[in-house]
């Protein structure tokens, strides 16, 4: 059952690369780790350094099915400005992607409340195809003759952030400006690139309780809008627990618990709802965070 499983993913994949290539990172953690999709949310942590590490297993029990791995940086430089720094790992059947980068992001004040936040992301990234494992029913197609490499190719990208310092805010990015492209064995491949828009907000309900609402959507050319809603309440200051949506694909629930003042471990299941649920129950992820250095008395969270 695994080895048919595993047939039907690939094809489902090679099916997407061949005609349009919808490859990127699907994660559920933006707002505990914003950077991924935005270079402009650099500098923007409570302390003055954030290190981030995300693993995401999705669709479990079946072979090739994609698997995520991030490491980011996250640092306040100067007063209005942030550094960011960027490792991920992406895999999905016989497609992997590895991308590591560099953000800068710029903060112009508005008035008392608002400011206005501009990043670039600089960095390299490779897409690799690898057909060792893949089972296919004419062995002679040409298609799947040999694997194909992009090579570690330069690539760029942008963002801009709107936001308070009482955790409102709206933010819209485009990570990888670039297409992957391979050359002259490019074939019938077509890549696309996305735009994201993210935002959210914090009500503090009590002294106890704080709800934090946030909302997130993928959007790239002649591709259906990918979108996903999330609610968190903050319990104090060491609980966190919230319900997440993504539109007809899966519902998901969400705990977070700041295990010491510098350590927060966040945990997300999530329950396909697609055609998917036949063959599979579950999709994890997980992530830990350590804040270090002094935290300042005013902050502005994007968390």
């Amino acid at each position: 059952m695994k080895k048919i499983r595993f047939i039907l993913l690939a094809g489902l994949l090679l099916g997407t690369f061949l005609v349009q290539a919808q490859i990127e990172t699907m994660y559920s953690m933006y707002r505990l780790n914003p950077v991924i999709t935005s270079p402009a949310f650099a500098g923007e942590v409570e302390h003055q350094a954030e290190i981030t590490a995300m693993n995401r297993q999705q669709w479990v029990g079946i072979q090739g099915a994609p698997r995520t791995m991030a490491f980011t940086g996250n640092f306040k430089w100067k007063p209005k400005t942030g550094l960011a720094i960027l490792a991920m790992s992406d895999i999905a059947g016989p497609l992997k992607i590895s991308t590591v980068a560099g953000d800068f992001a710029y903060q112009v004040k508005l008035n008392d409340n608002w400011k206005i936040s501009g990043g670039v992301r600089v960095g390299a990234s490779t897409l690799s195809l690898d057909y060792d494992g893949i089972q296919v029913v004419d062995q002679t197609d040409p298609v799947f003759q040999g694997d194909r490499s992009t090579g570690i190719k330069f690539n760029t990208g942008w963002g801009l952030r709107l936001g308070n310092t009482k955790g409102t805010f709206v933010a819209i990015s485009q990570p990888r400006v670039i297409s992957y492209d391979f050359g002259n064995v490019n074939g019938g491949y077509k890549d696309v690139t996305y735009h994201y828009v993210n935002a959210g907000t914090t009500l503090r309900m009590s002294e106890f309780i704080t709800l934090m609402p946030s909302f997130m959507a993928r959007i790239a050319k002649d591709v259906p809008v990918s979108w996903d809603v999330n609610v968190m309440s903050r319990f104090g200051n060491a609980f966190e627990a919230g319900l997440s949506y993504r539109h007809k694909d899966s519902y998901g629930a969400r705990l977070g618990i700041q295990a010491s003042p510098k350590i927060y471990l966040g945990y997300i299941y999530e329950m396909p709802i697609s055609s998917l649920s036949k063959v599979t129950m579950q999709s994890h992820e997980i992530a830990i965070r350590l804040s270090i250095f002094k935290k300042e008395a005013k902050t502005e969270t994007a968390k």
